[in-house]
């Protein structure tokens, strides 16, 4: 006897073949049968009938680390249809992490992980195995594959020093980042935008990389510039893919600034070329024309040095916010000056923790400068001094034609990017990125046939990131299944209102449980932790 049966459902199989009507038999966690008509007796019968069955979403892009330990149900994931989420990204991560770097390590990432309830003295993991053994540990729907943060081995091993990694400790490194890659990591993630993974050379990235080769996994990189510098940020990144024969994956490619707009085009050529001449290139986007970052990004690699507490010591002093300001007025030299390329009318105060400034989410830095009785820049400045430097932003810096190249690009993943937090405004990708995907470049726009679609969110991830028996309808593999309306299914998140559900998903399946049905919680938890090329 069958434990479920999904009856009469339109069948999107994640292979990118044509979609055909069928039945899906599932017992345990297990696809046991596909056929036109199952006979079997079954515990129980879903009528999916004019809906879509397709193999769970995977969201390749997400900084749901501690997000996936504090809430068990991640509705906001479930909802779209996501059944597997991997963490880690852009060198941004809570393990490994020591007892020294704890608290440097949680200042800085709280803006992008969330600023969630844990004591300082229980913050972070000092391994993966102890991450696995926290998830495993806490209820939860989704299953959850991670990336090791270079970021946290660099904290790790110097603090945020800005100094060029010794020989003595990129073995130090390499060292941790073995023991992580056995413990079943994907790959190792880069942060070359953010401190300490911006002070990294290319010699001491290589030396890493080698480990992720010799382990076969993956490296993912948020590269040091998405505007100026967007075409020689992705050849610092095929040189390390030429060098080693490692496989990289570039994260959120866009072109950042109005004068940047259209740039895309070179840089899907580019990683185009990079595949003719055999190096393992891809990438991932996000379907919106606006990104969401720390407040502290934008500020030049020079006032990054030491980690946030520093920071923050330096900006109280006059004459350091008087070098800050002019470097912040001008482009940059060997980074993207993205507040320069974007403009401070179009980078919105989202998230803080901070009663100081909480009035000003949702404004501008333009709007807020207007209510300080100042310029946009003093704005930004105090803002960081009266709050922290822990707050959230969304930069509207981005071009919508450019976003549909990369969606419509063969060889680009779908990731959120979502920054979960339990309070504040954040970007309505958190909450709406797999069902607008579907609903606007598929349904309306017809950029990309479903089958395809589906094929970027489901087999091309999980063989992208070695997560097997997942991402296609076949017999033996995991049941993550969602089942969808295809004509109903849509986002509801805004800018102004982004903690809204989608619309559309009747049923998500995760390994071979109901954790949504008839769009409500059913309170089962058999999300896992998903090891490298490993089964659950």
């Amino acid at each position: 006897m069958l434990d479920i049966l999904i009856r009469g459902g339109t069948i999107v199989d994640g292979t990118g073949n044509p979609r055909f009507t069928g039945d899906v038999g599932i017992c345990g966690e297990k696809i046991v049968e596909i056929s036109r008509n199952i006979q079997k007796p079954a515990k129980k019968v879903i009528d999916a009938t004019g809906l879509i069955v397709s193999p769970g979403f995977i969201d390749v892009h997400s900084h749901d680390d501690l997000a996936v330990l504090h809430d068990e149900s991640m509705l906001s994931k479930l909802m779209q249809g996501v059944t597997t989420t991997i963490v880690g990204n852009c060198g941004l991560g809570p393990t490994p992490v020591s007892a020294e770097s704890k608290q440097g390590l949680r200042s800085y990432i709280e803006p992008v992980l969330g600023a969630w309830p844990v004591a300082e003295n229980a913050f972070g993991f000092a391994s993966l195995k102890s991450y696995e053994q926290g998830v495993s540990n806490s209820n939860h729907c989704l299953n959850i594959a991670a990336l090791v943060a270079h970021g946290a081995l660099r904290i790790h091993v110097k603090a945020f020093s800005s100094d060029v990694a010794t020989p003595d400790e990129v073995v130090r490194m390499q060292n941790l980042l073995q023991e992580e890659m056995e413990a079943g990591a994907l790959g190792l993630s880069l942060g070359l935008m953010y401190a300490p993974g911006c002070f990294a050379d290319k010699a001491e990235l290589i030396s890493l990389a080698e480990v992720v080769k010799r382990n076969k996994g993956i490296v993912t990189a948020h590269i040091r510039g998405e505007g100026d510098l967007l075409l020689s940020s992705l050849h610092e990144m095929f040189d390390i893919a030429r060098e080693v024969g490692v496989p990289v994956h570039i994260s959120h490619l866009k072109a950042v600034g109005i004068r940047n707009w259209g740039s895309v085009d070179q840089a899907i050529e580019a990683i185009q070329h990079a595949r003719d001449v055999g190096l393992d290139v891809t990438c991932d986007v996000y379907p919106y024309a606006a990104g969401s970052t720390t407040i502290t990004s934008l500020l030049p690699p020079s006032a990054l040095q030491g980690g946030l507490e520093k920071i923050l010591e330096r900006l109280h002093d006059p004459e350091v916010c008087i070098h800050t300001r002019r470097a912040l007025e001008q482009p940059g030299d060997g980074w993207d000056n993205v507040a320069l390329l974007t403009g401070f009318d179009r980078v919105v105060l989202t998230s803080t923790p901070s009663q100081n400034v909480k009035q000003y989410e949702g404004m501008t830095f333009a709007e807020i400068a207007e209510k300080m009785d100042c310029d946009a820049i003093d704005a930004y400045l105090q803002v960081m001094r009266l709050s922290g430097g822990r707050d959230t932003i969304v930069i509207h810096h981005m071009d919508e034609n450019d976003v549909r190249k990369v969606i419509q690009f063969e060889y680009a993943a779908i990731g959120s990017d979502g920054l979960p937090s339990p309070d504040g405004h954040p970007h309505p990708r958190l909450y709406g990125t797999f069902p607008k995907y579907i609903a606007k470049y598929v349904r309306e726009e017809k950029l990309l046939s479903l089958e395809e679609a589906i094929r970027k969110i489901t087999s091309f991830s999980t063989q992208r990131f070695q997560l097997c028996k997942r991402g296609t309808i076949l017999p033996e593999n995991y049941a993550d299944i969602v089942i969808f309306d295809a004509e109903k299914i849509t986002d509801k998140a805004t800018y102004a209102k982004p903690r809204q559900l989608p619309e559309g998903v009747v049923y998500v399946m995760v390994n071979g449980h109901l954790v949504i049905e008839q769009q409500s919680l059913t309170n089962r938890f058999p999300g896992g932790f998903l090891a490298r090329n490993c089964s659950l």
